[in-house]
């Protein structure tokens, strides 16, 4: 039976996981089992091979076949285990950008299991903030207007949705601080994740990458809503009446991002938008990683 063998261990040889260890490239299921029976026809009369001349193999073949991106992807991604500090993905955006989909394909791809949602922090922060000494907290955040009192206020929609972040970012911050100290990698989404509220640029301690979703076309951002609701309790209707609040916001968030060294990338396809922040991390951290 052929074995592989790693740091004086022997495995079975395995399609599947071979397999699965391509499916961080972003190719078609046909296009990995056909690169992986390729290799196991040239291996299958061998006792035993070393894990290393594997993916030495499956390296070769991506090059062969003119996948310079998806070697990259590829040799880059299966040694972000080894970066001497953790890595932290944001990624923000006004509501039905596509964020949450977007992190649960990005921690497939780069094995980062720790993936946690804004809206999940701010209904935790509700539980330790009363709606009498912050009532903005407590509203949708395309809906915090309704709490702003005073003509004070230039915009009271942005206004109250600041406040928002502002006390959900507290809670952001905790949970970016105890990452950091365990070193675990980790992804947070969410309409509260919005550059300027949190001083990531300057950090030391974390590979820190920060993103800010756009859907430009009015229409395309309405069918979004509907799209997200299949599967779930959310009502689209609710969302596209309120459309240009939600874009207004979505407006806001990307000025800041201009204004705070975020970048941002046009949602146009999950394909697209992942091949570009994939490239983008990979293009930053490939200096800095262990290679073997």
């Amino acid at each position: 039976m052929l074995c592989i063998t790693k740091d004086g261990t022997r495995y079975p040889f395995s399609k599947g996981i071979l397999a699965s260890s391509l499916d961080i490239t972003g190719l078609s299921l046909d296009e990995i089992y056909e690169i992986v029976d390729e290799i196991y026809q040239e291996v299958k009369d061998e006792d035993e091979i070393p894990s290393k001349k594997i993916k030495e193999k499956v390296r070769t073949k991506l090059l062969q076949r003119g996948l310079k991106k998806e070697e990259r992807f590829y040799r880059v991604t299966r040694q972000l285990r080894y970066l001497d500090k953790p890595l932290l993905i944001m990624l923000g955006g006004g509501p039905g950008v596509g964020k949450s989909t977007l992190s649960a394909e990005l921690g497939h791809r780069l094995d980062v299991t720790r993936i946690i949602g804004s809206d999940t922090i701010r209904e935790i922060m509700r539980t330790m903030v009363s709606k009498e000494l912050i009532p903005t907290l407590y509203e949708s955040t395309f809906m915090t207007d309704k709490k702003v009192k005073g003509s004070y206020v230039d915009d009271p929609l942005i206004y109250g949705f600041d406040q928002q972040v502002s006390v959900v970012n507290m809670g952001v911050s905790a949970v970016i601080e105890r990452g950091i100290k365990e070193g675990l990698n980790t992804i947070i989404n969410g309409v509260h994740i919005v550059p300027g509220h949190l001083d990531l640029q300057h950090r030391e301690d974390c590979f820190a990458f920060q993103y800010v979703l756009e859907v430009p076309d009015l229409e395309e951002h309405k069918e979004r809503f509907v799209s997200r609701a299949k599967g779930s309790h959310r009502d689209p209707e609710r969302y596209i009446e309120k459309i240009e609040k939600i874009r207004r916001i979505q407006e806001y968030t990307i000025q800041e991002g201009k204004e705070n060294g975020a970048k941002i990338i046009t949602n146009e396809s999950m394909g697209s938008t992942i091949r570009k922040i994939m490239d983008d991390i990979i293009t930053d951290l490939e200096p800095v990683i262990k290679h073997g």
